[in-house]
């Protein structure tokens, strides 16, 4: 490490799979910026003492991964956007000498994807997301300020589904907002795409977290996963002839805008971002 060299990194459980690290820090190295990244493995309840951590460090700057979107607003001081306060949940905090500021760059690297990679514009559209965490927040939001028309939230905790539905509506009520405590209860129309914002498919021998059965037509699917780069629920959906892609662009459209937080550098960040990932997946 070079001497003073700032520090960046990110907060996860589990965290060892992200490919964040090694995006960042072949982004730094192209930039010839004096930093490096690393993955920050925290225990469910040390998260506020790795935000402590954070600051007498003087660490710059930290990306949040599953479990802690919702529960790191509990530790920052302030979200400058009024946009990311709606969606009540951050996946990037940045440290100014000592205050932690959050800000949410899933929604809107989710966006850019789904349009680069699937043609799809929310605006109209009615759109099934499956989860109800951060993630799911994150993307429900920015579908919802996108203007699409409806938005079905399935979740196996319907109360926690319930929960977000209520919350976003709140925010976005012209968008028709609601909670699916089963497949079986969405409503007989046609659903224009399908989100995966579980962590369901990570893991070898994870079922799939839909039955494409329940859907009424053809509909694209996004699956937020990346690693691997096609779960089982992707390889659902494209067996049925369904247009298909995996959170690597989404990946590459939200770190790129993580990095232009900490650094101010955005002209190349996310082509570069972009390459480095499919190098890695090659």
């Amino acid at each position: 490490m070079k001497e003073n060299c700032d520090v960046y990194g990110i907060f996860g459980n589990p965290v060892a799979h992200s490919l964040s690290p090694h995006l960042h820090n072949t982004l730094f190295g192209a930039f010839g910026i004096n930093a490096v990244y690393a993955a920050f493995p925290v225990g469910r309840r040390s998260l506020g003492m790795a935000f402590e951590g954070m600051r007498a460090l003087g660490i710059r700057g930290v990306n949040l991964t599953i479990p802690f979107k919702e529960e790191a607003l509990n530790f920052i001081d302030e979200i400058p956007e009024d946009l990311d306060r709606c969606v009540g949940a951050i996946n990037t905090v940045v440290n100014r000498e000592g205050r932690l500021f959050g800000y949410n760059t899933d929604g809107r690297g989710f966006l850019t994807a789904a349009r680069e990679e699937l043609g799809f514009n929310p605006e109209g559209k009615k759109v099934l997301v499956l989860g109800a965490g951060g993630a799911a927040r994150g993307v429900g939001s920015a579908l919802a300020i996108a203007h699409a028309e409806a938005l079905w939230f399935y979740n196996r905790t319907l109360s926690r589904a319930g929960g977000l539905a209520d919350y976003l509506t709140g925010y976005f009520p012209e968008t028709q907002i609601k909670a699916l405590g089963s497949p079986e209860n969405l409503p007989a129309q046609k659903i224009d795409l399908v989100v995966n914002a579980t962590s369901c498919g990570m893991r070898a021998g994870d079922p799939s977290p839909f039955d494409f059965r329940f859907l009424e037509g053809k509909a694209a699917v996004y699956d937020l996963i990346y690693s691997p780069a096609e779960t089982i629920f992707l390889k659902d959906a494209r067996r049925l002839g369904f247009p298909v892609a995996n959170g690597l662009g989404m990946l590459a459209a939200q770190a790129a805008l993580s990095f232009e937080l900490w650094t101010g550098r955005h002209d190349g960040v996310r082509e570069k971002m972009l390459e480095t990932l499919k190098a890695c997946s090659r």
